[in-house]
């Protein structure tokens, strides 16, 4: 009973409807903007609860005339009422396979949906008519409305404007009544506003509906965030440029708009939304999104700072070394990347394996100056598997001085994870959203007692899926950097030296877990970085677990994308 209080009537203070509406809010109704066209304010009323109620009129779509779309008004309430609000269905609910009935009743067929209304075509009438009505997903028109056949027997008529359409099982909310026709099939056949077309007219609409790809106060915040926004160049073209194309959308009506679209084009890649969100950034430079981020988007770290440079490592310098197959030869290309997105990209140059270092060190000479000003940024290696464990912090990141790249936090990566197709790459998106979702890294001690065999451990890794950071007491078997890197292990820390034996490398190994242990995953490159620069002044003759250190840290969503050279 209590369930379909939402329900409203639109009319006159004498308590005569004229059209229908349902509660979104304590406060809000909708309705159609033709059934309160002219209008500042109007009446409404909930049968058999409450007679008429002040309301103010707010159009919020695109409607003028008959046949215009944006067919939506928003009433606000001048006191909030303690009806039950009406239950709202994912905006994709009508194009998902249409679902079996339940047990006893007629079964969905062709994709046909059942669905109830009501509304209130005689205003002498002070109680509302349900009938029930079909739709489907062929019966779409113009990308707006979805059209309605009434069962035998029922008719939308007017005053059933503004009335919701909803789901009898589910009991959710599906869409709003705007059309009918009354002349060639007398009230046969009308249409309906899904909330897909709805919520493009009032973005509040998305507070509201069960979206899953950001939780409800980060969107909500967002939203507000970015209502009025407005970038310099067209929507359309950044986003392309950032996420890549999203079929069918042609344009955005807002920036709220693109931020859902991105969302929601690419559900199982959020990393596309934190792109998204890092460009609008640096186009829309008076709204705080670089604090929202930090809050509420843990998937992108890109952050600035009251001066407008960069924080929490945002910015790096990417050095890709492939290996070519003759010639034992490498190709070495070197990225920036930088607010979430890629910057700059070098010219892939093919050296033999002596040369690799130079040319690394060649091309971080002139990517440096995009970093310079920076409050921080890194150094990235994403090399093959045999490279992981090279002293890359002891090159130099300018030579003519010596100054080591140790200076700057330095990481290595599996380049295979560079690859998008790579299943290494997808299994580290996986432990990589559980590591994010945490927030705190919890290092797994790996002692040398460990079982060696790649199987065996291997096995283990796939068994416990929570494992995101692996710290080694000494440098690890090869059998299981590939166990680790198959299972898509994001973070590792190990030093180069032999494993001591006894209670030195124990102790070691407990250091170092206990070093990294609590930190945000986003700040382990600059706790191993002073782990490095501690081992530098501690006494030659102590183990020190900065000492030699390698951080592999991996974060599937810096993907630089690939030179034509190595996509061919």
């Amino acid at each position: 009973m209590h369930d379909w209080q939402w329900r409203a009537w639109v009319g006159e203070a004498s308590g005569e409807p004229r059209a229908s509406a349902f509660l979104i809010t304590p406060t809000t109704l909708l309705t159609c903007a033709h059934a309160v066209n002219g209008r500042s304010g109007t009446w409404v009323g909930f049968p058999g609860l409450t007679g008429p109620l002040p309301a103010k009129v707010v159009p919020c779509g695109d409607w003028q005339r008959a046949g215009d779309e944006g067919d939506v008004a928003v009433l606000e309430l001048s006191s909030p009422v303690t009806f039950t609000r009406a239950r709202l269905a994912a905006p994709d609910i009508l194009t998902r396979p249409a679902p079996q009935a339940p047990h006893g009743t007629t079964p969905y067929g062709g994709g046909q949906r059942v669905l109830g209304t009501y509304g209130f075509p005689n205003p002498r009438e002070p109680y509302e008519r349900h009938i029930t009505v079909t739709t489907g997903p062929s019966m779409m028109q113009r990308q707006e409305w979805w059209q309605l056949k009434a069962e035998p027997g029922d008719q939308i008529l007017e005053g059933y404007s503004g009335a919701a359409v909803y789901d009898p099982y589910t009991r959710e909310v599906v869409g709003m009544i705007t059309d009918s026709d009354l002349r060639g099939t007398d009230g046969a056949v009308g249409r309906m506003l899904p909330l897909a077309a709805i919520r493009r007219y009032w973005e509040e609409l998305d507070d509201h509906l069960p979206l899953t790809w950001l939780t409800p106060p980060a969107r909500r915040s967002l939203r507000r965030l970015l209502t009025g926004a407005a970038t310099a160049a067209p929507l359309a073209e950044l986003v392309a440029e950032a996420a890549g194309p999203i079929p069918g959308r042609p344009r955005f009506r807002s920036v709220w708009d693109s931020v859902r679209s991105v969302a929601e084009g690419w559900p199982d890649d959020p990393d596309r939304l934190a792109r998204w969100i890092a460009v609008l950034r640096r186009h829309l430079p008076d709204r705080d999104l670089a604090g929202w981020s930090r809050t509420h988007l843990p998937t992108l770290r890109a952050g600035t700072t009251e001066d407008g440079t960069s924080e929490d490592g945002t910015a790096s310098v990417i050095v890709r070394l492939e290996r070519v197959t003759h010639d034992n030869a490498y190709d070495v290309t070197v990225h920036t990347w930088i607010d979430g997105a890629e910057g700059a990209r070098q010219e892939t140059v093919r050296v033999p394996e002596r040369s690799v270092r130079q040319a690394a060190e060649t091309g971080l000479a002139k990517a440096r100056g995009a970093m310079v000003g920076r409050t921080d940024w890194m150094i990235e290696f994403a090399v093959p598997e045999s490279w992981l464990g090279k002293p890359f912090e002891e090159w130099y990141v300018e030579r003519e001085h010596q100054l080591p790249m140790g200076m700057y936090p330095v990481v290595v990566r599996d380049v295979e994870r560079l690859r998008p197709d790579s299943i290494r790459r997808d299994q580290a998106h996986r432990r990589w959203r559980v590591l994010r979702e945490r927030g705190s890294s919890e290092p797994e001690r790996v002692d040398c007692g460990r079982p060696r065999a790649k199987s065996a451990f291997q096995n283990w890794l796939m068994a416990n899926t929570d494992v995101c950071v692996l710290v080694y007491g000494a440098r690890p078997a090869k059998a299981w950097v590939t166990a680790a890197l198959n299972t898509g292990i994001p973070v590792m820390a190990w030093p180069r030296t032999r494993c001591a034996g006894g209670c030195t490398g124990r102790h070691q190994l407990d250091d170092l877990a206990d070093a990294l242990a609590g930190r945000h995953p986003d700040h382990l490159p600059a706790r191993v970085m002073e782990l490095r620069k501690q081992a530098l002044v501690a006494p030659a003759h102590e183990p020190h677990c900065g000492r030699e250190l390698t951080l592999l840290w991996d974060d599937p969503s810096r993907l630089p994308d690939p030179p034509l050279a190595m996509e061919v």
